[in-house]
């Protein structure tokens, strides 16, 4: 059997929502076949024990991949995308899961018909399990146009669950020591063509205190001292593909210069050292960071010289305005000494007078 849509998913101590993943899976009604490939990662819960149920129940559809020791989230990603046999990838980590049957039949269907399109995506429900917030549809647009690859290098606005990837050949180089795999996974693919849309909510994007992002949402300090190092090195693997392009460059290294100065603040706040791994670890972060740090007193030195010019203009007009009152003056105390002011005040006391004199 060759499948056209290879499932890719992957699972670390998900007991309470891999049923759900797998269930989602296999309802999937399409009219060519598929196959389901999950990697989980050594969970010590019964993860592993819920995969090989299912994995016993449909023999010819899930092909497990259960690794002896833990490897972290990108190496699974990687492991499994190199097991896929599909023309077409479709991803799904083991806390989320797909809500519509026809999910990969309308993606399949998308990529078949657009072959210049490399990869598709769909809008996705987001909700919180402890319903701490309100659920919501992402992304929030459904503007087609502005879903390009521009755009994703300045914002992940795809989520994991509802793309779905034209393959490619080798995905044995691909970074393991980068954070979130996923948006380098979009990125990489993009390469390759375009990026397409369907305006249909496919799937559901659970937000809970195990997932590995949940701080982002209540902490996002500690985002930064437990992926920072990893999130920065996604960045520097941005720039491997996209470099070449000044428009792609400029954004990727605005990204690197917005974490770095975020690792100043968190060593600040928390006694870190990010900073110092992150140029230790990357040397070509630290030249970014002393260009963009260039770029910023360059920028505050010509509002600073733009406000000095001002000020200067200002002092010009007060002084000249100075110079004209006190001409003014002098020319009303030469008036004041004339003779017909003189004869002036004479003539007002006298009119004064005779008003007086004549009771009016």
């Amino acid at each position: 059997m060759h499948p056209k849509v290879s499932i890719v998913s992957v699972s670390y101590n998900q007991e309470k929502y891999i049923r759900d993943t797998l269930e989602s899976f296999v309802m999937q009604k399409t009219d060519f076949e598929f196959e389901i490939i999950i990697g989980d990662d050594h969970s010590s819960d019964k993860t592993p024990e819920i995969i090989q149920e299912y994995a016993a129940k449909y023999p010819n559809l899930i092909r497990p991949i259960l690794n002896k020791q833990n490897v972290g989230v990108a190496q699974n990603f990687i492991n499994v995308l190199q097991a896929a046999k599909g023309d077409y990838i479709a991803l799904c980590e083991g806390d989320d899961y797909w809500t519509d049957p026809q999910k990969l039949q309308l993606q399949a269907d998308f990529l078949d018909k657009h072959t210049d399109y490399a990869l598709c995506f769909h809008s996705v429900r987001v909700f919180f399990e402890d319903e701490s917030e309100k659920e919501f549809i992402y992304p929030a647009t459904k503007n087609a146009n502005d879903f390009n690859l521009e755009e994703l290098l300045k914002e992940n606005f795809i989520q994991t669950n509802s793309v779905m990837y034209r393959r490619q050949k080798d995905y044995a180089k691909l970074p393991v020591n980068i954070l979130p795999i996923d948006w380098y996974l979009h990125l990489y693919h993009a390469q390759f063509g375009k990026i397409g849309f369907i305006d249909k909510v496919m799937s559901a994007y659970r937000r809970h205190p195990g997932g590995v992002w949940w701080d982002s949402h209540h902490n996002i300090n500690n985002i930064w001292i437990k992926h920072g190092l990893a999130h920065l090195a996604l960045y520097v693997e941005f720039l491997k593909l996209y470099d070449k392009n000044e428009t792609y460059g400029d954004i990727i290294h605005g990204h690197i210069g917005k974490i770095l100065y975020a690792m100043i603040e968190v060593d600040k706040r928390h006694k870190q050292t990010l900073l110092r791994k992150a140029l230790r670890e990357f040397p070509h972060a630290a030249e970014v960071f002393i260009i963009s740090l260039d770029e910023k007193l360059r920028s505050r030195e010509k509002i600073l010289d733009a406000r000095n010019h001002e000020i200067d203009r200002l002092r010009q007009v007060v002084h000249d305005k100075e110079r004209h009152i006190q001409h003014l003056t002098q020319e009303l105390n030469l008036i004041k000494a004339s003779k017909v002011w003189k004869l002036r005040n004479k003539a007002v006391n006298i009119i004064g007078k005779n008003k007086i004199g004549d009771g009016k």
